[in-house]
């Protein structure tokens, strides 16, 4: 059980995440029709390029095609992503720590203003599209090592109290769910279970950090509880489910 932890500073916002976005027939466009904020996005090296796909070959098309042109598209022709003005977050999920795969990801991402940029030593300059970069351990704390402005910020698979406080180059947490909740996602969750959430998001959100969680029920009782326990990223594949429950009072 984890530490019980007052509220950290207030969360704002709880957006909608499609879990490996690619995978639905439309990519990108799916999860936008549906007014989602968040996309995850499992990345390889293709050649000179940057593929997108679960397990590899064969690819569902680039990261420049499927997403960052798209997305480049939309914030040129509104200013914004979504409609209604709300941050858009592009979860880079590395399957390889290759250093060719880093320079790809150093070198693409850099060519689009539209993304947030982070400085070690200022304010970072906020952009329409927040970059953050999952997966491969090694590979995305060395490509947040690298010279500043960055298009991009990373997350960690580990969470502890005692962590730092975020910074430009870690702001986030992709926590797997079984690891700190064990309710099955039906019915009401238990108020240890409850608790135990709590206690994680507090902890996070003390340390300035956004919260999402994978292998997560699949269930609207899930997604109700995560919303009102104010995880930062709600996410599954269920477009239309999690929409529906977000846009319950």
């Amino acid at each position: 059980m984890l530490p019980d932890v007052d509220a950290g500073p207030a969360v704002l916002n709880r957006f909608k995440h499609a879990h490996n976005d690619y995978e639905h027939p439309r990519p990108l466009f799916d999860a936008l029709d549906k007014g989602f904020e968040s996309v995850e996005v499992d990345v390889w090296l293709n050649g000179s390029d940057i593929g997108v796909s679960h397990t590899g070959p064969p690819f569902k098309g680039s990261l420049k095609a499927l997403y960052l042109d798209p997305l480049k598209a939309r914030v040129d022709r509104n200013g914004t992503v979504n409609r209604n003005g709300q941050p858009f977050f592009l979860w880079l999920d590395l399957k390889q720590g290759d250093q060719a795969l880093l320079d790809a990801i150093a070198t693409q991402l850099a060519e689009y203003p539209m993304l947030t940029r982070f400085n070690d030593d200022q304010a970072s300059l906020s952009g329409p599209v927040t970059v953050i970069l999952t997966g491969d351990d090694r590979g995305k704390k060395s490509l947040v090592d690298r010279a500043q402005p960055r298009p991009y910020v990373r997350d960690s698979n580990s969470y502890s109290p005692m962590d730092p406080p975020s910074d430009s180059k870690w702001g986030a947490y992709a926590l797997s769910y079984p690891a700190f909740i064990q309710w099955s996602g039906e019915g009401t969750i238990p108020q240890a279970q409850q608790r135990q959430l709590t206690n994680l998001l507090n902890g996070a959100h003390q340390l300035g950090r956004q919260v999402r969680l994978y292998n997560c029920p699949k269930t609207k009782a899930w997604w109700r509880a995560a919303k009102a326990s104010g995880l930062d990223f709600i996410g599954g594949d269920d477009l239309a489910g999690i929409a529906e429950v977000m846009a319950e009072p």
